[in-house]
Parts: structure tokens; C-alpha cells; sequence
């Protein structure tokens, strides 16, 4: 794996979750010889950093096949809600990919099921244009629940907010970024988006996604950031910039430190928002690696 980490490692890191279905999801995927992939996140709001994320990604059919005994029996062992097993039954014909995902946040351990369904193409008359998503389109349903209560829980709706060549799709984050924001953090988000658009590759299409909770006014936006081909310590500045005045300085010292611990990993996601309380959080995702059993 990138993170130089085994997969053993990582279940003593989260061996709190081992009652909630990661250690089995894992092993009965890595016991079928079935390929998955897997991706480490962090997360830093007012209340600290939280860097105990991981999410584990299967195709359908992979899926099908790992679990071809039962195929609820990964959605039982993470304790999902009922109403929300209902919700996956229904929508699961639908997705080409699942993805499960542990986390430790401020209130507890998280579990979360995402489905991500099959996208429709945008038409063009130019045949030399890649082909790209249509906007406004619902692309992943995710739902999340604390693994102590399962009377806790929101449904997540991830909708295509701009899928373009690389250098348009940062411009729309840019603006994006600017709205509420002090004059502090737009200049910083000027730098590094400058930064991300001087990368030496070519002008891949990125994916920009508007997320939002059913039930609350929580919106954030998420940009897929794997195509650039960039290492973390590129914008490590930028985002530690990002942070001043905003967050208490115990929490910069953490976010700062982290960043610089995973300066090598590959950057992927970056994610900014208000959460249901209308708190300020920023969430990256990093080191994306598909696993390929033995």
C-alpha cells in the first residue's frame, strides 16, 4: 500500500470498529481473492482533527461475488439502521460501486454506506471532447449513523456540480471558495488554486460535487483532485494557511502536524462546508490504492 501501512495495521488502528464490520468486510474480500479499494481521510473542524477515516470500495459485481451467500450480510455486520437497509435494498440495482466507511468524530465512531450510482453522459456535438457527467445529477447516495445509536443517522445526497477540464472545473471552486469567505482565506484559496492549475500534467476533467443532508441546511463541496498527480506537501501550506484565525491555534498545531505526516501521500479529495450545525469544517482525502488480494 502507499501509506507503507498493511492492512493489519491499520485494524489495530481502528480496532475499536472491529465489532462494526471492518475487520470482516476486509478479511472475507482479502479471502476471496476479491479486489478493493481503499482510501485514508482527515477531517479538522472547531472541535479538533480527526484523522481515524478510511473508506473501502468495491465494484458491484466484485461485490456480488465476495459476498454471493448473503448480500446484506456487510450492511448487518456495520449495524445499519433499518429504515436505511430498506433505502440500500431499493437503490442498490441502481449503483455500480458500494462503499463502507469508519470514522472517529467528535461524537463517537461513524459508520457510513455509500452507493454510487451510474452517471449519465453529457451529449456534445464535438467528438473530440472527453465524455462528461451531466450536472445536477445525484451521483452517490451516503448514509451515516453513530455506531453507539442507531437512532442517529443522516442520508448524505452527492449531486454533479460541474464536471469539466481541470483548469474551468478550479475556476468554479474558486468562486465557490470566495462566497463567505473572509478576505484572508480567498487569498489563500487564490494561491492555491494558481498552484493546482500550474501542475505539469494535462487539463484532465475533475469532478465538482455539492453535498448536502436531507433534513438540514449542511452543504459542502467536494473536488476530486486524484487526476493532477499531486503529492499533499504541494499545498500543505495553503491549507495550513487556510486555517488561521478560523480555528483555535491547539487545532492549527494539530491540523499542521498531520499535514505534515502524510506530506508524501497523493492528493485526492478536498472537501469544505458547514456541517448541520453550520460549523466550519474541511475534510482531504488522500492515497486512494486498489488492493489486489493473493
Amino acid at each position: 500500500m502507499s501509506t507503507g501501512r498493511s492492512i493489519v495495521d491499520l485494524f489495530d488502528e481502528f480496532q475499536e470498529a472491529e465489532s462494526f464490520g471492518l475487520h470482516r468486510i476486509l478479511s472475507q474480500t482479502r479471502y476471496r481473492g476479491i479486489p478493493f479499494d481503499f482510501e485514508r481521510s482527515v477531517r479538522v473542524e472547531a472541535s479538533g482533527v480527526y484523522p481515524k477515516r478510511l473508506l473501502a470500495s468495491l465494484d458491484i459485481d466484485d461485490y456480488r461475488q465476495a459476498f454471493s451467500s448473503d448480500l446484506l450480510e456487510p450492511i448487518d455486520w456495520m449495524g445499519a439502521p433499518s429504515a436505511y437497509v430498506q433505502r440500500i435494498i431499493a437503490f442498490f440495482p441502481k449503483a455500480w460501486r458500494i462503499h463502507f466507511g469508519w470514522e472517529l468524530g467528535f461524537q463517537g465512531w461513524i459508520g457510513k454506506i455509500y452507493l454510487e450510482l451510474c452517471p449519465r453522459m453529457a451529449t456534445s456535438c464535438d467528438r473530440t471532447q472527453s465524455v462528461r457527467f451531466e450536472p445536477d445529477q445525484l451521483l452517490f447516495l451516503g448514509y451515516k449513523w453513530l455506531l453507539s445509536d442507531q437512532r442517529s443517522g443522516v442520508v448524505s445526497k452527492y449531486k454533479i456540480h460541474t464536471h469539466l477540464p481541470a483548469s474551468q472545473t478550479l475556476d468554479r471552486w474558486r468562486e465557490i471558495l470566495a462566497h463567505g469567505s473572509s478576505e484572508h482565506e480567498s487569498r489563500v484559496a487564490d494561491r492555491l488554486i494558481d498552484q493546482l492549475k500550474s501542475t505539469d500534467t494535462l487539463d484532465p476533467d475533475l469532478l465538482l460535487l455539492e453535498v448536502s443532508d436531507e433534513g438540514s441546511s449542511r452543504i459542502s463541496y467536494d473536488i476530486n483532485l486524484y487526476d493532477l498527480e499531486q503529492p499533499i506537501y504541494a499545498v500543505r501550506d495553503f491549507l495550513i494557511e487556510m486555517t488561521q484565525n478560523v480555528f483555535s491555534n491547539s487545532v492549527q498545531r494539530q491540523w499542521a502536524d498531520y499535514l505534515r505526516s502524510i506530506a508524501q501521500q497523493r492528493l485526492g479529495h478536498l472537501a469544505k462546508g458547514n456541517d448541520r450545525n453550520g460549523s466550519l469544517f474541511w475534510t482531504l482525502y488522500f492515497g486512494a490504492v486498489k488492493v489486489i488480494p493473493h
